[in-house]
């Protein structure tokens, strides 16, 4: 076959743990027959990196896979048509019979060849899903496959959130105002005027626990935001732990894995062991934060104020969401724990929700991302 070296490419880079499909594969493999002659090999292998490439961190795979299979330096481009040669090569086959041969053999390669990529694809498919519905605790920070997932949990929730603003925006005929711009031209519908939606552009602040407890969650939980921060209209991020920092423009900056989300975090001040101090970090956070009745804000929490206080038997964490609330359209909660566990004597889960917040459990990547996109 004339692809051969594209399927043994496409191997290598599923061997290696990249996510290639057939599309792909096919896409590949019609492109390196149609131009492998007219392209360098610089030029083949950036074309061949545009089609298999979907996430950054896979550049290198890519490249070691390409180097070992196009080794050879291809001859540069040449208008000169090839001269014609009077001996057959070798390799073509004399006869009819050696022909068909020769074709049935490639076709039961290559549909071998689909039914593996088929069922690595739905083998692939179950470990994602299981991951994704897994509990957070059980989630390994420095897995870039857990990294990828939440990206691609990200988009989901992009296109979810582009198809609504789409919706939106689909205005529908406003009868009244279309009749009466039209008494002119005898009452015919010629123009069609169209009702304009309301413009409400609502603001939303997320507040992240780093501290011990949470920040395994918070991690994942900014993995997912990275991916689709551009979907929300005005967007700040704040972690806390004994204080509230603004890292909202860590949002801009690229990603790779989880590691590198961790160390420019921590690079703010904020400390991912001990416990948090939420009544201080909380009143910092309404001295600086610019609140109205459009915005909304998330907090991810487990709701385990270890160093809280009581001012007349409430927590006084208790006091300053209700502020919150006052000051701004909701307060919602992501909770990591299950709610079984929301009745124990240390959870706060009543008193903020007694507070006016909305309290929501969140304890896999899937409703992680669910909450996000409802937003």
């Amino acid at each position: 076959m004339r692809a051969e070296k594209i399927i043994t490419l496409s191997n290598f880079l599923r061997n290696d743990g990249m996510n290639v499909s057939i599309r792909s594969t096919i896409t590949a493999s019609g492109f390196y027959e149609q131009y492998h002659e007219e392209f360098d090999n610089d030029q083949l292998k950036v074309a061949l990196k545009c089609i298999y490439i979907k996430n950054k961190s896979d550049e290198d795979k890519f490249n070691k896979a390409y180097d070992k299979i196009f080794n050879t330096q291809k001859p540069q481009k040449s208008r000169k048509k090839p001269e014609k040669q009077d001996k057959k090569p070798r390799n073509i086959p004399e006869t009819q019979e050696e022909v068909i041969e020769t074709e049935v053999i490639e076709e039961n390669s290559s549909y071998n060849e689909n039914i593996q990529l088929i069922e690595q694809r739905r083998q692939q498919k179950i470990v994602n899903d299981n991951i994704t519905r897994d509990s957070l605790i059980m989630l390994d920070n420095y897995d870039n496959r857990i990294f990828d997932i939440c990206q691609r949990l990200s988009k989901k929730i992009a296109n979810q959130r582009n198809k609504r603003r789409k919706l939106a925006k689909s205005h529908t005929v406003n009868m009244p105002k279309t009749i009466r711009h039209n008494l002119k031209n005898g009452g015919h519908l010629i123009n069609l005027l169209k009702q304009k939606p309301p413009v409400k552009k609502t603001k939303q602040v997320f507040l992240c626990d780093v501290s011990g407890s949470c920040q395994w969650v918070s991690t994942w939980f900014f993995a997912i935001l990275y991916g689709c921060y551009k979907t929300f209209d005005k967007m700040q991020v704040f972690d806390f732990d004994n204080k509230a920092v603004d890292v909202t423009n860590t949002l801009k900056m690229d990603f790779k894995n989880t590691y590198e989300i961790n160390s420019v975090h921590q690079s703010f001040g904020v400390k991912s062991f001990g416990q948090s101090d939420m009544s201080k970090a909380f009143r910092e956070f309404l001295k600086d934060a610019n609140l109205n009745r459009n915005t909304d804000i998330i907090i991810l929490s487990d709701c385990r104020d270890w160093k809280g206080k009581s001012v007349d038997g409430v927590l006084e964490s208790a006091h300053l969401i209700h502020e919150m609330t006052k000051r701004s359209r909701k307060v919602i909660i992501l909770n990591p724990e299950k709610k079984i566990r929301w009745n124990t004597p240390t959870s706060c889960v009543k008193d903020y929700q007694k507070a006016g917040a909305e309290v929501y459990q969140t304890n896999t990547l899937d409703e992680f991302a669910d909450v996000v996109s409802k937003l």
